[in-house]
């Protein structure tokens, strides 16, 4: 536990170090939902919801946790750090851990950011929106399990783009922009075995109050969340064993 709290720590210092990184993740998501307020404010016809807008822009913008997890941890295998950190007697899931502990408060900030700036475009205060943001914390641990998968597959070079194509699937197949059924058929079918649109879907059922409809989206999240950590702690444990 000591172990993993002090990589915990030391993960958090070097995010903090790269302040432009995160004011992306940020910054990003934030700019979209005022953009796509602005517009809906201009039409006549309701195209983007904020009811529906912001719990989705939310849970998008967790998709830019994964690429602080991937950059992270690849520029580490870069360098003699983790050949130091193989020396210790930490187990491999304690490794995984300490770099995700720290991507937690960041999207936890993430999502509050998208629903406070909500506020100024219609958004009704609500102690819904506090169920929406846990409910979006499984969600969150999805993406940066995606991010250290990637982190130890990929060289720090790779990270950055493969995590990029993350964030625009996450955006097209999480039906962020727009209601998936309009499409149906395969392409609707596909997206409900992916995990992106149940972590919207389970957000904006949390907002709306529909407390039914929030469990069987977050099962796919967690089952989807799950794989994808032990995925990675094997294959971080493959790369300490050949190191």
């Amino acid at each position: 536990m000591n172990r993993m709290l002090a990589l915990a720590g030391r993960t958090g210092k070097e995010l903090l170090r790269d302040p432009v990184t995160l004011v992306f993740g940020v910054g990003l998501p934030l700019f979209l939902l005022i953009l796509m307020s602005v517009i809906q404010n201009n039409v006549s016809v309701e195209i983007f919801a904020i009811g529906q807008l912001a719990p989705g822009m939310a849970a998008f913008s967790l998709s830019f946790v994964s690429m602080f997890a991937a950059i992270l941890l690849a520029k580490d295998k870069s360098t003699s750090f983790l050949l130091r950190v193989f020396a210790s007697p930490a187990l491999p899931r304690e490794y995984i851990l300490g770099y995700a502990l720290p991507m937690l408060p960041i999207g936890a900030a993430q999502c509050a950011v998208c629903f406070l700036t909500a506020f100024c475009f219609g958004l009704a205060p609500s102690w819904n929106i506090l169920l929406a943001m846990l409910v979006l914390l499984p969600t969150a641990a999805l993406y940066i399990a995606f991010g250290l998968l990637f982190g130890v597959l990929l060289t720090d070079k790779q990270a950055a783009p493969v995590n990029s194509i993350l964030v625009n699937v996450a955006a097209l197949l999480g039906g962020t922009w727009f209601d998936l059924t309009l499409i149906g058929g395969t392409f609707e079918k596909i997206c409900n075995l992916l995990p992106f649109v149940h972590a919207t879907e389970s957000a904006r059922a949390a907002l709306a109050g529909n407390y039914a409809a929030i469990l069987p989206h977050l099962a796919w999240v967690f089952g989807w969340a799950a794989l994808l950590f032990v995925a990675a702690v094997l294959l971080f444990k493959k790369k300490m064993r050949e190191n």
